[in-house]
């Protein structure tokens, strides 16, 4: 068992938004909408990205650390709903994000005596070793905070930024604007208006779906628990849940298309075939088909997943996981005529087919869209980029390869007996297509 990493906190302080821009004196109160409450109760999103002292060339940690906080200061002012509080009025139907001038989010300064070059690095890692790079998102019964962050240095290797964030209030995509938009700020190394796709669109009311909705969500959480803001309790990671990254290059993808549609006839009606045009088959479905199949197998589960985990057994087992995506992913055209199930889902009350008892399902978070690897602040592009709120939910993540060679990297959190065996599925599997 590998020794606990100790953490050395430096500095902890508070970044406003830059008192220059005007719109930062007014308050601001947006409600969260049906799609924003499907993730209240869900675990904060957590991205941390490794940069390494080889790549850093002149630049110090102080001048890093001071570039940060300025460029930040000037982000904000683009971002404010970030820089308050999740609340819930007692007059209120449903949850509200309130900034109010003088708020500001918190950033800690740490430094640690981690392996940098393990926690940044592809290989089987322990999860629980990230742990002590994740700050801690302040939230309460009647308030929470929605963004904090931690810089945390490694003497000699290089630091790690990580970035935490309430799900409810951002999504993938909303993070992923947030931290491309700091990095164009920061670059610059000025006050810069925004490039039009790295300006955000806050305004919640242009979201039209039945107010219905809002009231049997809420009914349905006060039914269950009660009107706190606490998400569900996700435990961080145990020594036997270990950590990893594989790589699916382009020729791979191609490879699994190709192999994909050689079974389409065979995988029967149930799988529509026929609806699939080539361009469906992304290399997002292709991968997460991929992974699907191989966890499955890892995990030896027999059912209750997108596609049932004994169908992902079978020869065709990634043509039928590939096509029950695509399924899904049309279905979602028609999620408000479905919403009343999702919500009993989303707040506990309902499990697969009406029962109680969650299945054990294979998800995924993060794209291979969001160009993680091509974001720069000044210093060069990351060394490794890693999602580690996946380390409770089990997810497991898709994003684009730092190779620059238009494959993906998987991240994948399983027990160490299983993810010896993924391992040993991805790399087979990959060589008999």
């Amino acid at each position: 068992m590998a020794a606990q990493s100790s953490l050395k906190i430096l500095e902890v302080s508070t970044i406003s938004p830059s008192s220059d821009s005007p719109n930062t004196a007014t308050e601001i109160s947006l409600p969260l909408t049906i799609f924003d409450l499907f993730f209240l109760k869900t675990a904060p999103i957590e991205v941390l990205s490794f940069y390494s002292q080889a790549n850093l060339d002149c630049f110090s940690f102080d001048s890093i650390l001071s570039k940060l906080k300025h460029s930040l200061s000037l982000t904000l002012p683009h971002f404010l709903p970030l820089v308050g509080k999740l609340t819930w009025p007692p007059d209120s139907q449903k949850p509200i994000i309130h900034y109010t001038p003088g708020d500001s989010i918190s950033l800690t300064i740490a430094e640690s005596d981690a392996n940098f070059d393990n926690l940044s690095g592809d290989h089987v890692t322990e999860a629980r070793n990230f742990c002590h790079l994740i700050p801690h998102l302040e939230t309460s019964d009647s308030k929470a905070s929605i963004l904090t962050l931690q810089v945390t240095l490694f003497s000699n290797k290089g630091f790690c930024l990580g970035v935490v964030a309430n799900h409810a209030v951002l999504d993938g995509k909303a993070m992923s604007l947030f931290l491309d938009s700091w990095a164009y700020i920061s670059k610059l190394d000025k006050d810069s208006t925004l490039l039009p796709e790295l300006t955000p669109f806050i305004d919640r009311t242009a979201v039209k779906y039945p107010a219905t909705l809002d009231s049997m969500f809420s009914d349905c959480l006060l039914a269950t628990n009660s009107r706190s803001l606490k998400p569900h309790n996700f435990e961080d990671p145990t020594e036997d849940i270990v950590r990893g990254t594989f790589e699916l290059s382009r020729a791979d993808i191609e490879k699994l298309r190709k192999r994909v549609f050689s079974w389409g006839d065979k995988v029967g009606d149930e799988a529509k075939t026929k609806t699939v045009e080539p361009f469906q088959l992304s290399t997002f479905v292709l991968s997460f088909a991929y992974i699907m199949v191989c966890v499955a197998k890892a995990k030896e589960l027999e059912s209750g997943i997108v596609a049932q985990a004994r169908e992902l057994m079978k020869e065709t087992g990634l043509a039928i996981a590939a096509y029950r995506i695509i399924d899904g992913i049309k279905k979602i055209e028609g999620f408000l005529d479905e919403a009343e199930k999702w919500i009993k889902l989303a707040t506990g009350q309902m499990g697969a087919e009406g029962t109680q008892t969650l299945p054990e399902m294979i998800t995924v978070a993060w794209s291979n869209k969001f160009k993680d690897y091509e974001r720069d602040f000044g210093w060069g592009r990351p060394q490794k980029v890693a999602l580690t709120n996946i380390h409770r939910t089990r997810a497991t993540t898709i994003a684009e390869s730092k190779n620059g060679n238009g494959g993906v990297e998987v991240g994948v959190v399983l027990k160490k007996h299983e993810m010896d065996l993924f391992a040993s599925l991805f790399v087979t599997g990959l060589q008999s297509l």
